[in-house]
């Protein structure tokens, strides 16, 4: 062919002429939930390549440290030659920047996907853990949903998020891939950028640092479940010693800890010393009142609980924050 293979047909030859190694390839290990996979996985004992676009290139022990995007066939061809299992921790929206534009969720997170999957056939028996979102599938029927609950997604985010699994379901029951799919709480930690409109414990420590009033919309009564990203990542890390069941898997990761509005205003305010103003605002139709799943199967298949409560992994945020402000009490 004139002009040589494309990387796809690079990484196909590649998989019928080398048996698949035992590495874990994580997507997105640049990113808040990644970063901290990457760490919980480079105790375990198999050999770990990390894929972000903003990755530092090198090693670091058990860790390879690669450059470069998840649209990338060839790439991740060559890759998935090196490992057995992948962990899918990219995601380049939030449910506000997709908001108003779905072609986002499509394009930068179902094409992608759809590409990796393409790869199935040439690179049998790989096994692949998806984090999903709880807060964005569930809609309205949030509270308490466990995992044949209905998925009613309201934002194009949430959309995406079931669409996707939608995906690895169908992948899972046409190869011989395993899928996990975790669809996490309001996840929360030391890591997490401030500024991204996005998650609302980043955001009231950012408003602690600078002083400027919390919004908040309604009488703040609205409660969510608060999971610790170190207590996700020890998750993930479990299934990756496990193994994923035959199939397609789906688990709430509930941690049990829950605040309201209000309550984590408060908890963030004692967890910094400080207090956070807060700005009254009338209600937004688009708010969940509660979200609260049913978080048991993940426990009984792979005997996770959560292990940090909300008052000590706020302290650790703060205190992460504080160190990366250079600010102080």
């Amino acid at each position: 062919m004139a002009g040589g293979r494309t990387g796809r047909q690079r990484g196909l030859m590649m998989a019928a002429t080398h048996p698949a190694a035992d590495g874990v390839l994580v997507l997105g290990s640049a990113g808040f939930a990644g970063r901290a996979i990457v760490r919980h996985l480079a105790g375990s004992g198999r050999p770990v390549v990390a894929l972000g676009r903003s990755e530092r290139v090198g090693r670091e022990g058990a860790v390879r440290r690669v450059r470069g995007s998840i649209e990338d066939a060839g790439l991740l061809a060559d890759l998935l030659g090196q490992c057995r299992t992948i962990v899918h921790a990219a995601s380049v929206t939030t449910p506000g920047t997709s908001a108003r534009e779905p072609g986002l969720e499509v394009l930068g997170n179902l094409m992608p996907l759809s590409r990796l999957l393409e790869l199935a056939s040439a690179f049998p028996d790989r096994e692949l853990i998806y984090l999903s979102s709880a807060g964005a599938i569930y809609g309205d029927g949030a509270d308490g949903a466990d995992e044949d609950t209905a998925l009613r997604p309201r934002s194009y985010y949430g959309a995406g998020k079931a669409a996707a699994e939608a995906f690895l379901h169908a992948c899972t029951a046409t190869t011989s891939w395993r899928a996990v799919s975790l669809r996490p709480t309001n996840v929360y930690g030391p890591g997490q950028a401030i500024g991204t409109g996005f998650a609302i414990v980043p955001t009231l420590f950012g408003r602690a640092l600078d002083g400027t009033p919390f919004p908040i919309w309604g009488d703040g009564s609205s409660v969510r479940d608060y999971c610790h990203v170190d207590d996700l990542a020890r998750l993930v890390a479990a299934i990756v010693a496990a193994g994923c069941p035959a199939g397609f898997g789906r688990y709430n990761v509930a941690s049990g800890h829950t605040a309201s509005v209000l309550e984590l205003v408060e908890a963030c305010s004692q967890a910094c010393g400080r207090p956070i103003a807060v700005e009254r605002l009338p209600p937004r139709g688009v708010d969940v009142a509660r979200v609260a799943p049913d978080g048991r199967a993940v426990q009984a298949d792979f005997g996770w609980r959560a292990a940090i409560d909300l008052a000590a992994g706020l302290a650790d945020t703060w205190a992460w924050f504080e160190r990366d402000s250079g600010t102080s009490r």
